[in-house]
């Protein structure tokens, strides 16, 4: 395949014929190919696969097919002045592709874009559509685009096209309710969409927040986290998350049990506890006026008598998760936690260290989210390894793993994502952080999952190096 290809971020967009938004690119790629050959492409901040067939576009005759290079521009958009059909909800990135051929195609080629919709069942696949703006300067007005393919228990729909433009996915709701109740299906037939639950904790002067934010399941989340950091740092450290099914018009309440233990408060900071899916959705097609996904702010604070722990079970309910209809956020906390900070005794580390500090932790921290998300997969075998790996480097203490193993209500994922939170949590507060990453990406290279051993070279190369 002859390609080569670089990646850069941006914050407005351009099409081709040269109007600029204020809509925010938060990721693009350029890729160079020559049309002698098949050529796969992907954008995976957006889920975006692109096939180019070979001689994709018609050579003229006096030049080999090989002599010709096109360029591709594939940009992920965060949406605002885009206008989607009446009765849809946008449920994928909305993706911009631009091939720099003044020559039409000859072949089509087979686009695959991730969605948020869990298809269990192939007859729920018409309540999806894919849309494609042709607008030349905002608002980005989108039409249903037909012919796209949905296939049950797949995360991807698949389009052939011959001409690019600005191609998002839909689910079509209210135009469909009418046909699906005519021919007798249940309105309850709509997909259910993907989410994932954010938990994060703040530590105030002399109290603690956790806060608990939804969004839609979308590969672009972690890059506009990245994108809008500035604005998520209101919510503090995020400490695990979890992916949940919610349908359409509902709305997900957290349940506080009554039995806290004595001098412990831990209460919502508004009533009712509540996130409305559709709250979910205005984030997803960005028609908020806030930075931020839709979140529930919980306090937690300790009073002189508290008990040293407070160990709390806090139900999400109206989701849905495997077969169970909701999930417990269990809180651990010590009382120290959530007491005022003690002023530091020890003078600070100077700025070079604090910053060398910072740089392997960042290299860590955007690997939070996948490594979470291997190591919590499926069976535990990968995180007792993993995990026993880590103790005997010395990278993780007995007490620290014994409290991740101990709660009982934890699924693989949330023990996985404990185990790498506690692990990023302390390549920030060390005096040798780099050392550390390193032995934790010689831990992952040694690995069988070829994911782990890539993430553990990735991080290596990125490390910062000792001076």
């Amino acid at each position: 395949m002859h390609h080569h290809e670089h990646n850069v971020v941006i914050d407005s967009y351009s099409d081709t014929n040269g109007t600029s938004t204020k809509d925010n690119i938060f990721t693009e790629r350029n890729v160079s190919f020559t049309s002698d050959t098949n050529n796969i492409f992907n954008l995976q901040q957006c889920g975006l696969n692109l096939f180019f067939p070979q001689e994709v576009v018609a050579t003229p005759a006096v030049e080999s097919a090989a002599t010709v290079s096109y360029d591709v521009t594939v940009k992920g958009l965060w949406a605002g002045q885009f206008v989607f059909p009446k009765g849809t909800q946008l449920i994928s990135s909305v993706t911009s592709v631009s091939l720099n051929s003044p020559l039409p195609l000859d072949k089509p080629v087979t686009v695959q874009l991730m969605h948020c919709a869990s298809i269990t069942d192939q007859s729920q696949s018409k309540y999806l559509s894919f849309v494609v703006s042709h607008s030349s300067q905002p608002p980005f007005k989108f039409d249903l685009l037909p012919g796209g393919e949905f296939l049950a228990r797949s995360k991807y729909g698949t389009i052939q096209l011959k001409e690019f433009s600005l191609i998002a996915i839909v689910l079509v709701v209210s135009a469909t309710a009418a046909v699906a109740a005519a021919i007798g299906y249940q309105f309850s037939q709509v997909p259910l969409l993907r989410c994932q639950g954010l938990i994060y904790y703040k530590r105030g002067s002399d109290i603690m927040k956790m806060n608990f934010a939804a969004l839609n399941d979308l590969p672009h989340n972690n890059a506009i986290i990245k994108f809008k950091k500035e604005s998520y740092k209101k919510f503090g450290e995020e400490e695990w998350n979890f992916p949940f099914l919610m349908r359409k018009e509902s709305q997900l309440e957290l349940d506080f049990s009554q039995d806290k233990p004595i001098g412990w408060t831990v209460q919502p900071l508004a009533e009712p506890s509540i996130i409305h899916e559709r709250d979910v959705r205005a984030y997803t097609e960005s028609n908020t006026s806030s930075d931020l996904p839709p979140y529930i702010s919980v306090l937690l604070q300790a009073a002189e008598e508290a008990a040293e722990w407070l160990q709390y079970r806090i139900t999400v309910n109206g989701i849905n998760v495997g077969d169970k209809d909701s999930i417990a956020i269990v809180i651990r906390k010590s009382k120290n936690d959530c007491t005022p900070f003690l002023p530091a005794l020890e003078p600070a580390p100077a700025s070079t260290a604090s910053e060398k500090s910072n740089e392997a932790s960042e290299v860590f921290r955007e690997k939070v989210f996948a490594l979470s998300s291997i190591i919590g997969s499926g069976t535990s075998t990968i995180f007792d390894r993993i995990s026993d790996e880590f103790l005997s480097a010395g990278l993780i203490s007995h007490s620290i793993l014994d409290d991740i193993t101990t709660v009982l209500s934890y699924s693989n994922y949330q023990r996985g994502s404990r185990l790498i939170r506690e692990l990023h949590k302390r390549l920030q507060t060390i005096d040798a952080p780099n050392d550390n990453l390193i032995a934790v990406c010689d831990i992952l290279t040694r690995q069988e999952d070829e994911q782990l051993v890539q993430i553990g070279e990735d991080m290596k190369k990125n490390a910062p190096h000792a001076v």
